[in-house]
């Protein structure tokens, strides 16, 4: 199997604007995921992260219906899209360092490993299409596509964006100083700096 090419990926989903439909199907599932009444009792934190992936994989499904290119992937409990029969984009969550989280069973072990003919599909290039909540998860700070070859990030693009303004690397969070570095401090305007001046004279 061949290691993600960024050009060629690029260019595939550049495609017939792909990549824009794939980022407005990944900020749709968020948005409708965010405005749902009942998320307020879900005890458990990863279900916002499902329901993302469910109703992402809903809308690029419907989106991508008319595209000849795009097949559907069923495998086990998980869904990818083929494009072109040569790019396999499975959607994920990931942290600021671009990270996901599987669990990891075989299969989710190997859609890294590159040497592996995963899903019986000899030649295609793997790799996630991602979105990165803000740390409230109010919000998505960056979406994009990432390649990884087994632990390591190969190199990734902010998907629907021209290459020049690229995300490269996301923003850290800033640290958080002591209590009174905090506080919000008047402004400094000036006023009655003439009249310290006559008094220093």
């Amino acid at each position: 199997m061949p290691t993600p090419h960024e050009p060629t990926v690029r260019k595939i989903l550049k495609d017939r604007g792909r990549d824009v439909t794939l980022r407005r199907a990944l900020e749709d599932a968020f948005e409708t995921v965010k405005a749902n009444p009942d998320k307020r009792w879900w005890r458990r934190k990863t279900t916002t992260a499902e329901l993302v992936w469910e109703h992402t994989v809903e809308n690029a499904a419907a989106a991508f219906a008319d595209d000849p290119g795009i097949r559907v992937v069923h495998h086990h409990d998980t869904v990818s899209f083929l494009i072109d029969d040569a790019v396999l984009v499975r959607i994920k969550k990931a942290n600021l360092q671009l990270q996901t989280r599987n669990y990891p069973t075989q299969q989710a072990l190997q859609f890294h490993e590159h040497d592996v003919d995963l899903f019986g599909h000899p030649g295609m290039q793997r790799v996630e299409a991602v979105y990165v909540p803000n740390r409230f998860e109010t919000d998505i700070d960056w979406i994009g596509i990432v390649a990884n070859d087994q632990n390591s990030i190969l190199w990734q693009f902010e998907l629907g964006a021209d290459e020049a303004s690229d995300v490269v690397t996301l923003p850290a969070s800033l640290p958080v100083g002591p209590a009174a570095d905090r506080v919000l401090k008047i402004k400094e305007t000036g006023a009655g700096d003439g009249a310290a001046q006559n008094n220093n004279a």
